[in-house]
């Protein structure tokens, strides 16, 4: 099933099973945040983490209540631009000063391991808290906190 033009629900399937209750919020999160910054970029993305189930949550070490875990009203998932992996902050820092963009989290996150980032990003019907951070994956250390547009 197509999410979006360049998305598809089989993408966000990587650590279980969508519930189909939340495929038209992953919908919307591919329309209104993912294509825009495809778009803006002109990267091909691939996601690396969506929906998850409370299991591989704690197996990912995600927060308890994770937007990972999915309902009809938030999502969240994690990715990666091609090209872009070793410095993902122009994307980080052009999201969180875009106030065009709805997010609840947005997380820059830095694998000291294989010296690559990812963008972990939120969506959700209900609020949108715009918090930006930035980190280390796998919540390896303290987030730091960056102002966004609201």
């Amino acid at each position: 099933m197509e999410l979006s033009a360049h998305f598809a629900l089989e993408e966000f399937n990587i650590d279980g099973s969508m519930p189909v209750q939340c495929e038209s919020v992953y919908q919307e999160q591919c329309n209104r945040q993912l294509e825009p910054i495809r778009t803006q970029f002109g990267k091909e993305m691939v996601i690396t983490s969506g929906y998850r189930d409370p299991a591989e949550n704690s197996q990912a070490h995600g927060v308890t209540h994770s937007q990972h875990e999915a309902t009809a009203v938030y999502c969240a998932c994690d990715f990666k631009a091609l090209g872009m992996e070793a410095n993902m902050r122009p994307i980080f820092d052009w999201v969180r000063q875009n106030s065009e963009l709805p997010f609840d989290q947005l997380i820059l996150e830095h694998n000291p391991a294989n010296q690559q980032d990812i963008i972990h990003i939120s969506y959700s019907r209900a609020y949108n808290r715009r918090m930006a951070l930035e980190g280390e994956t796998a919540n390896q250390e303290p987030y730091k906190s960056w102002p966004s547009v609201i």
